[in-house]
């Protein structure tokens, strides 16, 4: 059997890694050489990790698992082929999806020419812009957000934060939003909430409650859908590739940012976590197949009503937020049990 996996991000690498001793042959297609871990992508605007700490190389893992490595972006599929940008076909028996997702700019004018942290190339280009600036604008207080802005802040830059809703990091109850809006007054953040940004200019932003002056603004409002998932003639929602409870979506399999997936009347989460146990999820499920066994339901373990998540709050914090139960302390020690669990994770890809 051949296996295509398109995407070598958190989810196609760590499928790769839980498929490559079963009894197929896979092909991993993907333009970048590394996988980032998006989780540090913040610490290293402050220059707490460089590059090769948050990064694994794909070619190097490929190579020591037997795994075929095409380094470059799909295009298509057509009739059991893969067809990439430069007009490789890759054949496949089945296909696994973990395309990721883009930033998303609603259409706003203006966004997207601001600076984001969604990729390595972007965050490094962000952090380069910030030897210019004084005052940073981030919009969106989502987890990504906060944690830009705390970083921004121990910099000793002046930051503004800005977010639509009503409070900050909204998804998570107002228990969590309190406390960390406490930390980022605390540290000097001016936070602006109920604040729609309707146009970026080149000194600021433009909301409902009026001009927010800035040097340069970070964008962390949100993701959508691949221009790659937009193509594809599969089940979807909202442009996401919606799939089964086997997380199947049609003829093929999709996991991570790209996936909707929506089980037992509960949502899961765009998170690391999701993305790492769908990977071994499809992994054994594809190992069933081969033995002639019935697929096995998923079980969503963070889902949009009860969150798992480690937040970081600069200054080597960060707080657990675990199903509806926070744990607020030692926040210096949850730090470092999030560092190690990242550390670890990067070392399985060496």
């Amino acid at each position: 059997m051949n296996v295509a996996v398109i995407g070598g991000g958190m989810a196609g690498m760590e499928f790769v890694r839980h498929a490559y001793k079963l009894p197929v042959e896979i092909t991993l297609i993907e333009p970048k050489p590394v996988m980032v871990c998006q989780a540090l992508l913040p610490e290293l605007l402050s220059g707490k990790v460089d590059e090769d700490s948050l990064c694994a190389d794909i070619g190097e893992f490929c190579c020591k698992t037997g795994v075929e490595f095409v380094r470059d972006r799909a295009k298509c599929i057509e009739n059991g082929l893969v067809i990439t940008e430069k007009g490789k076909q890759v054949e496949y028996d089945l296909v696994v999806l973990a395309v990721g997702a883009e930033t998303n700019y609603y259409g706003i004018e203006g966004a997207e020419r601001t600076h984001n942290v969604n990729t390595l190339e972007a965050t490094l280009k962000t952090k380069k812009a910030l030897n210019k600036a004084e005052d940073v604008i981030v919009v969106g207080s989502g987890i990504t957000g906060v944690e830009v802005a705390l970083e921004l802040a121990e910099m000793g830059f002046n930051v503004r934060l800005v977010e639509c809703m009503d409070r900050i990091l909204p998804t998570f109850s107002p228990k969590v939003s309190n406390f960390v809006y406490n930390i980022m007054k605390k540290e000097g953040i001016d936070v602006r909430t109920s604040s729609a940004v309707f146009k970026v200019e080149k000194d600021g932003v433009v909301t409902n409650r009026g001009k927010i002056f800035g040097d340069m603004v970070i964008w962390c409002a949100g993701l959508k859908p691949s221009k790659f998932v937009e193509y594809l003639d599969i089940p979807k929602e909202k442009g996401w590739i919606k799939v089964d409870e086997f997380l199947r979506a049609g003829r093929a399999f999709a996991i991570g940012d790209c996936a909707f997936v929506k089980i037992d009347e509960k949502i899961a989460t765009k998170t690391a976590l999701e993305a790492e146990m769908q990977a071994k999820h499809v992994a054994e499920n594809i190992k069933r197949f081969l033995k002639g066994e019935r697929l096995a339901r998923y079980r969503i373990r963070s889902s949009i009503d009860k969150p798992i998540a480690m937040i970081m709050l600069a200054k080597n914090r960060a707080i657990l937020v675990y199903k509806g139960v926070t744990v607020f302390r030692p926040m210096r020690l949850i730090y470092k049990i999030k560092k190690l669990a990242i550390e670890r994770f990067l070392r399985s890809f060496i």
